[in-house]
This record gives C-alpha cells, structure tokens and sequence, in this order.
C-alpha cells in the first residue's frame, strides 16, 4: 500500500469530517431546543427510512463501480461508458420507484413502520424517498472521486452539504414555523446543491453510449449488494425505527441525540476507510496476501479504540454542557454505541471478499446479524419498553460483533489472510468493559473525573505502545524522505 496517499486521504478526509461534525455539534444544540423532543424523534426516524432507500435505490452499483474503475481507469472513453450506463439503470429504478409510492399498496407499506398519524406520508414520506433517490446519484459520484483520489472534492462537498442543510434547518424551523417539514424541507435542498456540485466532474465526464456489457456487469455485481447492505442498515438503523414504534417518540429523540453524539467517532472511522479502500484493492491486485494490508488495520484499530474511550469517558460532561437537561436520559446508551461504532470499522472487512467476487458471503454473514438483532429487539423492546434505548445499543452492538467474527474466521481460512487475535481481543476489552460502563453513565462528579484521567493513563500505556509508536514514525519518515527535493 502507499502509506504517503492513505495518511494523505486519511488527513483530508479527518479535517472535513471534524469540520462538519464540529458543525453538528454547533447546530445540533440549536435544533433540539427549536424541535420538541417528540418532533426530534420524529426526524430521527425519518433519517433511517431515507438511508434505507437510499441503499435500494442505489441498487448497490457504487460498489461494483470500484471494482471496474481499475479496469477502465486509463481509458476515459470506457468508463464514460460505464458511468453513463450505471448512471441510467439509477434514473430509471428511481422513476419506477416514484410511480409506486402513490399507490396505496406503498401508504399501507409505509404504515407497518411509522405510525402516519403522526408522520403524514405527504409531504414528510415522500421527501425522505426523495433525499434517498438524490443521495443515490451522489453515492456514485463521490465513489469514483474516492477511487481517483480526489480527496478534495469529497471533502468540499461534505462541507457543503453539512452547513447548508444546517442553515436552512434554522430559517425553516425557526423563521417559517415549518417544525419537520422544515427539517426535511432543508436536507432535500442541500442534497440537490450536492449534486450540482458534483456535476461537471461526474456527470460530465459521460460518453453517451450505452453498453449492454456494462449494464450486465453493473447488475450482476450491484444487486445481490443491495441485501447485504440492507441487512446491515436494517441492523445499524432499525433501533431507531422499533423505539419509536414500541417506546415513544420521545424517548427515540433521546436515542437519536445518544447515535448522533456517538457518530463523532466516525469521523474517525469513515475518513481511514474512504482513503484505504483504493489502496486495498490497488495492494490486492499486486499482493494477495499483502500483510501491510492487515498491519495497517490493527495500528487503525489501536487509534481508533484510544478515541472511543475518551469519548466514552467524557460524553457525560460533554452532553450535559452543550444539551438542554432534558435530554439527560441521553447519556446512558453512549459507551456501548461508541465501541459499535468502532466494531462495525471492521466491516471495510468486506471488501475481501468483492475483491475476489464471493459476495455472497457478505450476504450470509449480514443476514446472521439481522437475524440476532431484529429477534432481540423485537422480543425485548415491546416487552421492556422503558429499557428500548439500551436494549437497542447491546442488541446492535452484540449483532456486529457476530458478524464481524464470523467474518475474521472465513477470511483467514478461505484467503490465508493472517490477523493478530490478541490485539483484536485487547482492543475489545478496552472498549467493552464495567469500568467504562461506570464511569460513562449519566452521573458526574469531580471523584469520578478523576478517576476518569487514571483509567485514560492506563488505556494509553496499553494501546500506545512502542510497536504502534514505532510504525507511525516509519510512516512519517517515509512521507519526510518523499517530500525531500530530488525525491
């Protein structure tokens, strides 16, 4: 792999996403003292069904684009082609998908998830599936900047998105009295400047010709990844959907203030995977059994679990300041949704088996998880729906976890890849452990603090140790030498 272009996209993609997600966290405190509890729950559920269409109406083809970018990507004609002809079979699902939705077949669909007596499916539906069918042509845009390394442009956008959704959320909310519909009203405007944005560089790019190959390739490649990918955002969304369902609204706006609060950590985690999957298959397609491809990972995995378990320790101060009391009850599932988040990095994991084309068992091992945590909130949540919120953050946690094991097994057998187990297992305890439970939960106090910074001492003499140290001034060293005139 070249470590000067992974450390280079890992940084730009960190800045953006610290950048926007310092912007979250700027706005967010502005909106839950604009919305109610009930109305943030109400857009907290209204997030997941958008990613969830977005999936389908994706129709999984920006994976498959990865994959032939490194076959086309020297021929501007070719993949012109192959953009343009994934691109069509996107507009055309959509417009079929739009069709359905004013059926009544799709309003009683949609009535088994949320209650429309509360969410109107027109206008509120119908402009989530909207944001999902924009999202889906940005999807593919921003795949192949990724793949050609224009970290830039992705980070630029993001950016771009972020802010303008967040202002228009404001003016909607508070200057128009448009309370939800505002909120929606906002994403779908800052998905469609996206696409404009990226317009000339994707959509510009297209050589007009369709190609009946490209189009077999796109499908054969993309579709079986639209129920592995659902399965996963069923399992990483649906929590949301069954709290609101079996729990209340109020108490989702809770959760989706505890998910957003822990997605911080992914700025993180999605800016090392956007920048080290093309260097993943570059490394493949020279060195099957590249073991820079595994050492990357494991030093990934030891950052990555030193930040969760700052943020772990410190989320209950940071909620407390920035948030209105109200959401206090917040705080409780944070720890356990922090060490998912970190978890489920491990699903770049996958990218194994496209590489060698056996999707098919991603799909098995996302329908194991599905099976875990559809089963146990289902059973649970109804049941104990006072618990929904930690009950929904152990079953998500307890789902990737599954698959992510079964996943570590099956690579090391079928591609003789080899992982270091008691790195990964160190890597679990620390960030699943009763201290962190303790120490993370709702109640302060300057004792607890304290006892906070000891426990972060002895977390960082055992992630921080000399091997990483010692692999993270190679790295530097490298870029130094390169960056040297002559070189």
């Amino acid at each position: 792999m070249d470590n000067r272009n992974l450390l280079k996209g890992t940084a730009v993609y960190s800045l953006s996403n610290i950048v926007t997600k310092l912007g979250s966290l700027i706005f967010l405190p502005i909106i839950t003292r604009l919305l109610t509890k009930e109305e943030f729950g109400i857009v907290g559920t209204l997030g997941p069904v958008a990613t969830l269409f977005g999936v389908i109406l994706g129709l999984g083809l920006y994976n498959a684009q990865m994959k032939k970018y490194i076959d086309l990507k020297d021929d501007e004609k070719e993949l012109g082609s192959y953009m343009f002809s994934t691109a069509l079979i996107v507009i055309v699902f959509n417009i079929g998908m739009y069709i359905f939705l004013f059926t009544p077949l799709a309003r009683k669909l949609f009535s088994y998830v949320i209650d429309l007596n509360i969410v109107s499916y027109n206008p509120l539906i119908l402009i989530t599936v909207m944001i999902a069918s924009i999202n889906a042509l940005n999807t593919l845009a921003t795949t192949l900047f990724r793949m050609k390394k224009m970290y830039m442009k992705v980070a630029v956008g993001s950016l771009i998105s972020v802010f303008t959704t967040y202002i228009l959320m404001i003016f909607f909310i508070k200057n128009l009295k448009m309370s939800v519909l505002g909120y929606q009203s906002a994403n779908l405007i800052a998905v469609f400047l996206l696409l404009l944005y990226y317009f000339k560089d994707y959509f510009g790019k297209f050589t007009l010709k369709v190609k009946e190959a490209y189009i077999k390739y796109s499908i054969r490649n993309g579709l079986p990844l639209i129920f592995i990918e659902l399965t996963d955002q069923i399992v990483n969304f649906s929590d949301r959907i069954l709290i609101a369902k079996f729990s209340s609204f109020n108490q989702a706006g809770d959760y989706t203030l505890a998910y957003t609060g822990g997605q911080v950590l992914s700025v993180v985690t999605s800016s090392f995977i956007n920048s080290w999957t093309p260097e993943f298959y570059e490394a493949m397609k020279t060195d099957k059994n590249n073991p820079r491809i595994t050492g990357s990972l494991e030093n990934f995995l030891a950052l990555i679990s030193f930040v969760c378990v700052i943020a772990q320790l410190f989320a209950p101060e940071g909620i407390k300041l920035i948030f209105p009391a109200s959401y206090s009850a917040s705080i409780n599932p944070v720890p356990v949704i922090l060490a998912g988040v970190v978890v489920r990095s491990l699903i770049c994991l996958d990218y194994f088996f496209h590489f060698h084309e056996d999707s098919i068992y991603i799909f098995y091992f996302s329908i194991c998880a599905l099976i875990l945590n559809l089963s146990a909130n289902l059973l649970l949540i109804p049941r104990y729906p006072q618990y929904g919120m930690l009950i929904a953050s152990w079953t998500t946690l307890a789902a990737f976890l599954m698959r992510i094991i079964i996943e570590l097994v099956i690579i090391e057998k079928k591609y003789k890849i080899i992982f270091n187990y008691k790195k990964l297992l160190l890597y679990l305890f620390i960030i699943i452990n009763p201290v962190i439970l303790y120490l993370g939960d709702e109640n302060t106090s300057f004792i607890k603090f304290i006892f906070k910074l000891l426990y972060l001492t002895v977390i960082v003499k055992l992630l921080l140790n000399e091997e990483v140290a010692q692999k993270i001034r190679g790295i530097l060293s490298k870029i130094k030498n390169r960056l040297r005139p002559g070189k």
